[in-house]
């Protein structure tokens, strides 16, 4: 019972008196924190997290869903707003500040942490804010942080104007934030403007030119409908659908209306026809019989002329024929004169209707000239076969030489059939003599390039299967990839290996080159639509990183943007490369700032080994100066106790009266037992009725207090002194006090 009395109050059994003692302790005591912490009464434990104000232990004790830990959340929240000082911890907890107003203080102050104050600014959409922040903050970071956040605007503009000129990453997030907005609030105006247009259909009388528009809004809709907002989304829909119901009543009135006029005008048509038809047979009947005149009467007329125009025609071909054959004899082309006196022989012979006279005149000459042309045909005839024997010779030594490449054999062969063919020409009647020996021959000559040729076009129809099974393959990989989920390099893998194998395919026919060639090219043409989309939205995030790289440097805080600059190595990814050349460009591009980034961390770390090795520098030489007081400190302190200890023998052993000898003693013994309390030494038991005694009439909440504020020692000394500079005493009784203070002096 008695150890409750001299026990703080927050140590007491009772919950009720540590509630009480809670309200006297400090904020960020120990006694607070462990009281938070660990005692068994949760009572008292909730009182305390109310009244404490150390966040790392409140932070501690609110992780959990007890109601501790919600109370100590609570406090965490209440302490945030005015703690500067744990920061850190508060940004590793941010998702239990979710206070509107104390998000807005977070974010406004700029003596809070940086992590801190993202994590506020990005939960604020309140844009006078957010410009705020962004127009006067004195961090460069913050302010691009809240620029992030801007979607206002007339703001960024005004932003853009105030720090576009004097903070370059700035000036390019706002530059893409404008373009960005600008961009946006065109897409929700036309956005808009479509819902007005399609609100509008059905409005005007021209139901096909609406019906046409109907259809080009809902087309330009699919390509916005992404970015529409859900009321957007209704608006459009529910108009087309109004539309729709318009036009399809439109529709069934106008079918129902041409039904009707169709059916009139059927039967109007029908009338007329049968009355149209009479009247047409009639006057058929009448046109019939005066065509048939006029016809029969033409046919003479125009047989008349004929057989007129005809007989002067072959009067003057036969005349130029035979002035022609005269020419060529005086000219000796004996060949073209032998040729021209058949053919006018046998213009002379189907002409029927040549006058007597000029018949008659005609084969007179002719009659003089044919023994002329005989003995030219004799000897015409003569060569030709000659010509005839020398071709088939020639056939048969090409039929015999096998080593002859086959195309120039079926070439050779082609030009014996060609001078054969003239051969006839000229004596088409003398050639069937020679004509078997010669077509055997040539025919055995051109077997080995026959089979030749067949051989090769059995090849390129192989080639043309294969060249057909590549096309339906790249057809097949187009049509079967989901291209939202393509392996690039796999996909790009194959189609080079497809092009390898077609330039790798044999030659087909000339015919059939175009078709498969063509088909070829369409499936490459439509698989390269994705390869080049994908490639372009590749290259426009790594320039986008080339970018972001490239504004790291502008951050004042080196180890984050180093973080920062990881983070964007771990997003480089190159799914379809771009030309070697431009790859590497880029690369450069996207290293340069990185590089620069190390190269300026490596400074900096430099920098800072050679301030701390300074600063240890510094530190190692002030604590051994420090040691050098301490010492120096410790010696004057020990001659000052050493002649203060001498004092007090002196004082003890100096004659004095009785009276004032007991006087010392008293108060030398009550001395005595105010230091054994404080430095909780043991009291001889002949003075421990007096020690309780002593601590029953001294027992206080000032006593108390006063011994929470200071430690035992620093209490304890001055009562010290107090003792040494008491005077004399009884022999005895300073012997027993000497021994008492002996101890007392080893805790000093």
């Amino acid at each position: 019972m008695l150890g409750n009395l001299f026990k703080p109050k927050w140590l007491h059994k009772d919950a009720k008196v540590r509630i009480q003692a809670v309200q006297g302790l400090a904020g960020d005591s120990v006694e607070l924190i462990k009281l938070a912490q660990t005692d068994p009464d949760m009572g008292v434990r909730s009182e305390a997290i109310t009244r404490l104000s150390h966040l790392p232990t409140l932070i501690q004790l609110g992780h959990g869903a007890t109601p501790l830990a919600d109370r100590a959340r609570q406090r965490v929240i209440i302490l945030a707003a005015t703690d500067h000082h744990h920061d850190t911890l508060l940004a590793d907890v941010f998702s239990w500040l979710q206070n509107p107003a104390l998000l807005t203080s977070i974010a406004r102050d700029s003596e809070r942490g940086v992590k801190l104050r993202r994590h506020a600014l990005e939960q604020l959409n309140d844009q006078n804010l957010l410009f705020e922040i962004a127009s006067n903050d004195a961090s460069k970071e913050v302010q691009y942080l809240a620029a992030t956040r801007l979607h206002d605007l007339e703001k960024l503009k005004l932003l853009d104007k105030q720090h576009g000129k004097t903070n370059k990453r700035l000036r390019q997030l706002l530059k893409e934030r404008i373009d960005q907005e600008q961009h946006a609030q065109q897409l929700q105006q036309r956005i808009a403007n479509l819902c007005d247009d399609a609100e509008s259909l059905g409005k005007r009388s021209t139901w096909a030119q609406e019906k046409t528009r109907a259809l080009t809004l809902q087309q330009r809709w699919q390509e916005t409908v992404r970015h529409a907002s859900t009321a957007h989304q209704t608006r459009f829909d529910t108009a087309i659908q109004a539309f729709q119901q318009q036009l399809s009543v439109y529709e069934t009135e106008q079918t129902q209306r041409a039904e009707q006029q169709a059916q009139q005008v059927a039967e109007q048509a029908r009338i007329a026809a049968e009355a149209a038809a009479l009247a047409e047979q009639q006057a058929q009947a009448a046109r019939e019989q005066q065509e048939q005149m006029q016809q029969a009467q033409a046919q003479a007329r125009q047989q008349r002329q004929q057989q007129q125009a005809q007989q002067s025609e072959v009067q003057q071909h036969l005349h130029q024929a035979l002035q022609t054959l005269e020419a060529h004899l005086e000219a000796e082309r004996y060949g073209e004169a032998i040729d021209q006196h058949q053919n006018l022989l046998q213009t002379l012979k189907e002409t029927a209707n040549l006058p007597a006279g000029e018949r008659a005149f005609f084969q007179r000459r002719i009659q003089m000239l044919t023994p002329y042309i005989r003995e030219l045909q004799d000897w015409r005839r003569w060569g030709t076969d000659q010509a005839r024997k020398q071709l088939i010779e020639t056939a048969e030594n090409l039929r015999t030489d096998d080593a002859l490449d086959p195309q120039e054999r079926a070439k050779q062969v082609q030009t014996l059939r060609n001078e054969w063919r003239k051969l006839s020409q000229m004596e088409p009647g003398q050639q069937r003599a020679l004509w078997k020996a010669f077509d055997a021959n040539v025919t055995a000559a051109y077997e080995p390039s026959k089979q030749h040729f067949t051989e090769q076009a059995q090849q390129r129809q192989a080639h043309l299967e294969q060249r057909n099974a590549l096309c339906a393959q790249l057809e097949a990989l187009h049509a079967e990839t989901d291209w939202d989920n393509a392996d690039w390099r796999s996909l790009q893998n194959h189609i080079n290996q497809f092009r390898k194998q077609w330039k790798e395919a044999g030659t087909v026919g000339h015919k059939d080159w175009k078709i498969i060639n063509d088909r070829f090219n369409a499936v490459i043409d439509l698989l390269d639509v994705p390869f080049k989309a994908e490639r372009e939205h590749n290259w426009q995030e790594r320039e986008q990183l080339v970018a972001e790289a490239q504004a790291l440097l502008e951050q004042t805080d080196t180890a984050q943007a180093i973080e920062d600059a990881k983070n964007l190595q771990a997003q480089w990814h190159i799914t379809l490369p771009s030309r070697p050349a431009d790859e590497q460009r880029m690369w450069k591009q996207f290293r340069e700032p990185i590089d620069a980034l190390f190269a300026r961390s490596r400074e900096e770390r430099q920098q800072q080994r050679h301030e701390r090795d300074a600063h240890l520098a510094e530190t190692a030489r002030l604590e051994a100066e420090k040691r050098q007081r301490e010492l120096e400190q410790q010696q004057q302190k020990r001659a000052e106790w050493d002649a203060l200890i001498a004092q007090g023998i002196s004082n003890k052993s100096a004659a004095t009266d009785p009276d004032t000898q007991q006087a010392n003693q008293t108060a030398g013994e009550k001395l005595c037992l105010q230091l054994e309390i404080l430095l909780d030494l043991e009291t001889p038991a002949a003075f421990q009725k007096a020690r309780m005694e002593y601590q029953l009439a001294q027992l206080s909440e000032s006593m108390l207090t006063r011994r929470e504020l200071q430690s035992p020692t620093t209490q304890a000394l001055p009562l010290l002194k107090q003792w040494y500079a008491l005077g004399g005493m009884a022999e005895e009784a300073a012997r027993v006090q000497v021994e008492r203070i002996e101890k007392i002096q080893e805790r000093f």
